[in-house]
């Protein structure tokens, strides 16, 4: 995959930017970045903070062809290419915490959002992946303190932005070539050496606790409810009973 990277100062979101740029047909491997985002987002509607200069902060604009369905699966790639960049860059142990967050003793160093647009046949039109990894930040809001951290505070310096940026294109396009040859499937084993299962705990979708099992080929999470239920859960949405949904952006 080649890579065109827009660098920006600052903007709204590099989500928003690549989506505009995605409407008006720019080719896959189109890649946002900015050193502040004045209203990032995380999953869920969350905001995302960042500090200016402090954070990598990048939007890549992929096509792939396929169901609508599939798509959830490309956060799980996400993961997993940015903790084995972090590993080969900064050497920093990130684990996957379902779905794609990377957590370093516990607590955040990245979070990933992929939106995907699909057409009126349910087919992918293009998947926006999103990333933001805390780089040289030395501390964090009160609101944060205690549950997120940085590659400074890991491992005592920052690397540059531009470095960890070109380790994470890399494992992306990487892993990206073997999503589109073999699926999730072929990913899979990878993702869960990185993970944080089995034994997660995790949302079941009545709102109930519940823990991790496994993921399966299809990228779904199977988790066990406390009166012993299992239930999958897809990372864009919910399937209980093998009846799969696909994910709403």
């Amino acid at each position: 995959m080649q890579f065109a990277v827009h660098a920006l100062d600052a903007t709204d979101s590099t989500q928003s930017e690549a989506q505009r740029l995605a409407a008006a047909g720019a080719p896959e491997g189109t890649v946002v970045t900015a050193r502040h985002q004045r209203a990032g987002r995380g999953r869920r509607g969350h905001d995302w903070w960042d500090a200016p200069g402090q954070s990598l902060l990048v939007s890549v604009l992929l096509r792939p062809a396929g169901p609508a369905t599939s798509a959830p699966q490309l956060s799980l790639l996400g993961g997993l290419a940015v903790a084995e960049a972090l590993a080969t860059v900064a050497a920093v142990p990130a684990r996957i915490r379902w779905p794609n967050d990377l957590l370093v003793d516990g607590r955040k160093i990245c979070g990933i959002l992929a939106e995907a647009s699909s057409d009126g046949a349910g087919r992918i039109h293009h998947v926006i992946l999103g990333i933001g990894i805390n780089l040289a930040q030395a501390a964090f809001p009160a609101e944060l303190a205690d549950r997120a951290t940085s590659v400074r505070l890991v491992t005592g310096h920052a690397p540059e932005a531009d470095l960890v940026l070109a380790a994470v294109l890399e494992q992306v396009a990487r892993r990206y070539d073997a999503w589109q040859a073999g699926g999730f499937a072929v990913l899979r084993v990878a993702w869960l050496e990185r993970s944080t299962l089995p034994g997660q705990a995790v949302r079941l979708p009545d709102g109930s606790d519940g823990v991790g099992i496994d993921v399966g080929d299809d990228g779904i999470l199977r988790a066990c409810g406390r009166d012993g239920r299992v239930v999958h859960i897809v990372s864009g949405g919910t399937v209980e009973e093998g009846v799969t949904h696909a994910a709403r952006h």
